[in-house]
């Protein structure tokens, strides 16, 4: 398959989550669960048929790396419980908007906690982003009791435990991309 075709593939995939998440009457942790149970199961069939071999890093990996990795684990579980979860609350639209906050946590929390330095262009990227977010939410009447807003705030959530798997993932460079997804997934609380 070539790079264009993965690519329609995953999009596909992912522009249909939060129709899944809405239409299939679970909770948000539900859907996280079933999410991660199946993807589990269809990853670790893959590398068993394709790639044997690795399985035998299981053990060694656990025991050597357990804590990213479980911490890895957690930020996924909650990430999408959180998503899942605003979808329940708000429009898709809004959710994955207030989601692609992200990387911008992702930036904010780099720099707080492991010291990477950011320029200033960057910080005025950061706050366009932020003001972006603000408008998104201020188009809408919400207040404290409103299930939009209750919404906005699961999926900023979401987002923000989302940002944590990049920054925990860096103690883990040296482990391979698919037997890392494996435990990640398995490691779930």
């Amino acid at each position: 398959m070539n790079g264009k075709a993965e690519i329609a593939i995953s999009m596909l995939i992912w522009g249909s989550v939060g129709i899944f998440g809405r239409f299939s009457e679970l909770s948000g942790a539900g859907v996280a669960f079933a999410r991660v149970s199946l993807g589990f199961l269809l990853l670790a069939l893959i590398i068993r048929l394709f790639e044997g071999e690795n399985l035998s890093e299981i053990p060694k990996t656990l025991g050597e790396r357990w804590r990213p990795l479980l911490g890895l684990g957690a930020a996924l579980a909650f990430n999408w419980a959180f998503l899942f979860t605003a979808f329940n609350y708000t429009s898709i639209a809004n959710a994955i908007l207030v989601y692609y906050t992200a990387p911008i946590l992702a930036t904010l929390l780099s720099w707080r906690f492991l010291g990477e330095r950011i320029s200033g262009r960057r910080w005025a990227l950061i706050g366009l982003a932020f003001l972006g977010l603000a408008l998104i939410v201020s188009g809408q009447r919400l207040s404290l009791n409103d299930r939009d807003f209750v919404g906005v705030i699961l999926a900023f959530t979401a987002a923000l435990f989302y940002a944590l798997i990049p920054n925990f993932g860096r103690s883990l460079r040296e482990v391979d991309g698919k037997l890392l997804t494996l435990l990640q997934l398995g490691l779930e609380p």
